[in-house]
């Protein structure tokens, strides 16, 4: 399985996140991030089913801090 989660610090970050990657169609939803992923975070990740590498390069680019990803199977 391949990474679809993109987990951050804040849930300002994910949401700033998650405009970025529309304005680039991008597909992404803010979920709660799974408790057991849930380590020195905000609680909110953005889950990317597609194009996540793609995605992951759009935030980075812009200066958004990334605390880890993931690979989940259901939110």
């Amino acid at each position: 399985m391949e990474n679809n989660l993109i987990i951050f610090g804040s849930v300002t970050l994910a949401m700033k996140s998650r405009n970025l990657l529309l304005k680039n169609n991008i597909k992404s939803g803010l979920v709660r991030t799974p408790i057991h992923l849930n380590r020195k975070s905000c609680g909110y990740s953005l889950y990317v089913p597609e194009n996540f590498e793609r995605a992951l390069e759009i935030i980075r680019s812009n200066g958004i801090a990334v605390k880890g990803t993931a690979a989940v199977d259901t939110l």
